[in-house]
């Protein structure tokens, strides 16, 4: 009787044994995860601080570049004002216009409450100064087409409503895509595009005729026109890529359609996609370049007001207008 309490005193204890490796082995395991975790969050913690550094440096590169400036930032709340202001006055008479309008309003208001909570920071954020100052002069630019469809309604007679309503449907297209557009990108990579974006100066643009010399001579009348010409100065810029670049002339015909030939020409507008009356390719350096564009058209100008936009790389590098009689 005796021995066989031994015995399984002897199992028992050995049980013990295993159970208490057993737990030392977790209790090893689980250290070993601790560590590694604590590992990971010091690494976490070290990247975030290397891209908030490497944010503020971009930060004052976009300041300091003159592509965006204190005054940006202290006029925009006021630019906004404003332009409330003259949502506010226009006589509305179409209901569908003025629901449209209502939508706009409530999106400034908006963009108002963003600049309240970027101007009592302690720090200047520059990227999203730069990006509501751009989306304040699209608002600006959609209200003048308002309008000009406000006026269209008040001098057309009553042939013109069905015309007057595919404007009022091209306005909420034209809402609905921006409304759709997202920026999901980082900062970081919005502050090295902003930077590496080409600029244009001296941009002109008119309809030319050319005689039987060949010489080249501007018009401002519409049935003369044999061409529309644009030309500009690509400005040096040491953070784009030198390379072979894509140039995009868009041109708008008073009626506010885009001027294309037989070939239309896509290309990418911002986060969408536009239709471009003609295309060069230019081999870009780095340095100042000279450029001019012409486009032929197949149908007769009409008079009126002329937009011209200059395009690269998906974004707008130059705006001018001309008028023919």
């Amino acid at each position: 009787m005796e021995k066989k309490e031994k015995t399984g005193s002897k199992k028992g204890g050995a049980v013990y044994i295993i159970i208490i490796l057993l737990l030392l082995l977790v209790g090893g395991w689980l250290g070993l995860e601790i560590r590694d975790g604590r590992k990971q969050i010091a690494a976490c913690s070290q990247s975030v601080n290397n891209l908030q550094t490497e944010k503020d440096y971009l930060n004052d590169i976009l300041k300091n570049s003159g592509i965006i400036e204190e005054s940006d930032n202290e006029t925009l709340k006021g630019n906004l004002q404003s332009l409330l202001s003259q949502y506010d006055s226009l006589e509305i008479g179409n209901d569908s216009m003025l629901d449209s309008i209502n939508a706009q309003k409530a999106h400034i208001q908006g963009l108002l409450d963003e600049v309240e909570t970027l101007q009592n920071q302690k720090k200047r954020d520059w990227g999203k100064i730069y990006k509501l100052k751009k989306e304040t002069e699209t608002l600006r630019e959609i209200m003048k087409g308002y309008i000009h469809t406000i006026d269209s309604l008040n001098t057309e007679n009553t042939g013109l409503k069905n015309t007057i309503k595919d404007k009022d449907n091209e306005i909420t297209v034209i809402k609905t895509d921006r409304d759709n557009i997202k920026d999901k990108n980082d900062l970081l990579n919005e502050t090295v595009a902003l930077g590496s974006v080409l600029q244009t100066s001296g941009i002109t643009a008119n309809a030319i005729k050319i005689k039987s010399s060949g010489k080249q001579v501007e018009t401002t009348r519409a049935n003369r026109a044999m061409m529309i010409k644009s030309c500009f100065t690509i400005l040096e810029n040491k953070i784009a890529t030198p390379e072979n670049k894509d140039i995009y002339m868009r041109i708008i015909s008073p009626a506010g359609v885009e001027l294309t030939n037989s070939e239309v020409v896509h290309f990418q507008m911002g986060e969408r996609e536009g239709i471009a009356s003609v295309k060069r390719k230019v081999n870009y350096q780095n340095k100042n370049m000279d450029l001019c564009i012409y486009y032929e058209f197949e149908t007769p100008l009409e008079a009126g007001t002329y937009i011209v936009e200059i395009y690269a790389e998906g974004h707008q590098i130059g705006k001018t207008s001309f008028a023919l009689k």
